[in-house]
């Protein structure tokens, strides 16, 4: 393993050395059994390798013998990906999202050639490509067009491109692998997975283009595609310029501000009496003179305007942020982005979502509301701010999650924290997430308390007498419920969140990897299963399995048939939490799980 992660490096090192080094050999490090080991490791803790494909495996099914079955077939050149699964899931429009979900045999090779690809694309993507990259993410791409706002935008282009991943022409994807990639075994692989074939309802459907999203390998390749677009735009139309040198900048001194500057501090030296005041004038015509001068100063720029281009992407959505320049140029500039990614990536720019806006009115980025202001000496800046559909949406999950009185306390709150401390750091840049963050941490203190209140059948003000208290770090009154299996002490509370945090600049570099994902709501309390009976049956066993005592093992709860017959009994979700909730579980190493299961257990 180690000769295969020091191979990955040299792939990087050789990439970041020769931007133009075609590789070769690829199809014969990826055979290699202790690549694949790796490669399922790199994904076996995302949710998704846990979703079944078309085989019904998930990841922890593939075994080692599975593994060298993979390698043999990838040698002898028999391996055939099987067709990726139609999954539907929601958008935040509304609309439904199609997803592929690759066999878990598949996602297994997937990762192994997304881990290469990686290696030999990272160092040359561009730094305006902030999609699907490592120590990347929305913010680094709102801090870019921050500083281009600074550099005084006039006119932005709000760019997206229709279905990119399900429009990627084959043909172009795998003639940008071949710019860099010169093993036709290994491109005739990524061929097959890209033409896999989708199932849906059990039907098949072969697939002429596209990469279908879900898919791991499918991120890196669209990047591949659109870094065509990130060199086109930085290199002919000079996009992202190099910062100014100090000659070309003192090149750019505007002459009337110079010339206010020389006679503001010509006055100031009389006033303090380091020179001689003209008979002429009396010190209050000087001082009135002065304030005029100040007045002019401030609506003059210091520097000449500097007509540059500044271009952002994440992903399929990007912005372009002209500075100084008319309208009419950036629709032209518009009119020639759509020609070419039509003409030489074959994908078409959405003429509903892709607008020509002026710098002071609002438009969306990546979730935030983008807005620009101006101080009063002319120097340009953007406002973010927090969209009221987001707010909305966030308070629809708490609902969601505080909705049911028979579900577990601590499943409720420890959903609550998930989603709430999810949204409010992905927010904390936006210039009102004060005023927004005390909006969202009132509702959620009332939808949690009158949750509790019907759980217990108490009042509220009796609840906040015992479950309200000042919180140890913050300082700051929380509701509380008491860790499971502990008994009740001022230790083993457990806090509601209810604390925004402080606002971030973003130009502070304290983070740099912060995603928009909605945080996950566990609902497996309505099937029985809570978090809260699970914690609690590790305390009462002391983290020992109760069948051996084994304690340096994975240790899993057991729950008992007699859920299953409460199941098939009643079906309502009450019945099956309150079942589950009474059952008496039990705290197992695998083996002993897997005996009271009679060998058909899966992790």
């Amino acid at each position: 393993m180690v000769d295969v992660i020091q191979e990955l490096g040299h792939l990087k090192k050789l990439a970041k050395e020769d931007h133009n080094k075609r590789f070769n050999r690829l199809y014969r490090l990826l055979r290699q059994e202790s690549f694949l080991e790796i490669a399922k490791q790199d994904i076996a803790g995302n949710k998704g390798a846990r979703t079944p494909g078309v085989d019904g495996q998930t990841i922890d099914d593939i075994t080692s013998n599975q593994i060298t079955k993979l390698c043999r077939e990838l040698a002898e050149g028999r391996y055939q990906p099987q067709p990726v699964r139609r999954q539907y899931i929601p958008k935040r429009n509304g609309k439904l999202r199609p997803l592929g979900i690759p066999a878990s045999r598949d996602k297994v090779i997937q990762s192994g050639v997304a881990l290469i690809l990686n290696a030999i694309y990272e160092p040359v993507f561009r730094n305006c490509s902030h999609g699907f990259r490592p120590e990347r993410s929305p913010i680094t791409a709102l801090r870019q067009v921050w500083s281009a706002y600074r550099a005084g935008a006039t006119w932005i282009i709000e760019g997206d491109i229709t279905d990119c991943f399900g429009s990627l022409s084959h043909q172009v994807i795998l003639n940008c692998l071949r710019k860099r990639i010169q093993d036709e075994r290994f491109i005739d692989l990524i061929r097959k997975m890209l033409q896999a074939g989708v199932m849906e309802d059990g039907c098949y459907t072969p697939t002429y283009s596209g990469a279908p999203q879900g898919g791991i390998v499918s991120p890196i390749l669209s990047n591949v595609v659109l870094h065509e677009l990130d060199c086109w735009m930085e290199d002919q139309l000079d996009a992202n310029p190099a910062p100014e040198s100090n000659q070309q900048r003192y090149a750019r001194h505007n002459p009337i501000y110079t010339r206010l500057q020389s006679r503001i501090n010509y006055i100031r030296s009389c006033l303090d009496g380091k020179r001689p005041i003209s008979k002429r004038t009396s010190p209050e015509e000087l001082k009135q003179e002065l304030r005029d001068k100040l007045r002019l100063r401030r609506d003059e720029p210091c520097y000449l305007p500097r007509k540059v281009v500044y271009y952002s992407r994440f992903a399929d959505d990007f912005v372009v942020v002209l500075c100084h320049h008319a309208k009419q140029e950036a629709t032209l500039m518009k009119a020639t982005i759509a020609a070419w990614m039509h003409t030489q990536l074959g994908l078409t720019l959405n003429q509903d979502k892709t607008h020509i806006t002026h710098w002071r009115r609002t438009f969306r980025f990546l979730g935030y509301e983008l807005e620009g202001r101006q101080n009063r000496n002319g120097t340009s800046w953007l406002h973010l701010g927090v969209p009221r559909e987001a707010l909305r949406s966030v308070v629809a999950r708490i609902k969601k999650a505080t909705a049911f009185p028979q579900a577990p306390e601590y499943d409720v709150f420890n959903n609550v924290n998930a989603v709430a401390r999810g949204w409010s750091n992905y927010y904390r840049y936006a210039h009102n997430i004060s005023s927004i963050g005390s909006k969202l941490t009132t509702i959620t203190f009332w939808l949690t308390l009158h949750y509790l209140g019907q759980k217990r059948r108490r009042s509220l003000t009796k609840l906040m007498r015992k479950h309200y208290v000042h919180h140890p770090k913050t300082a700051c009154k929380a509701l509380f419920v008491y860790k499971p299996g502990k008994p009740p002490s001022t230790e083993n509370r457990f806090y509601l969140w209810h604390k925004a945090p402080s606002r971030l600049s973003l130009a502070s570099m304290t983070t740099r990897y912060v995603q928009n994902q909605q945080a996950f709501i566990d609902t497996n309390w309505a099937s029985g299963y809570s978090l809260q009976k699970r914690l609690e049956t590790r305390e009462l066993a002391n983290h020992h399995c109760q069948n051996c005592g084994s304690t340096d093992v994975d240790l899993f709860v057991h729950h008992p048939n007699r859920l299953r017959n409460a199941k098939q009994a009643k079906r309502g979700s009450r019945n099956t939490a309150k079942s589950g909730m009474n059952q008496h579980t039990k705290l197992l190493c695998y083996s002993c799980h897997l005996a009271h299961h009679h060998g058909s257990y899966r992790q």
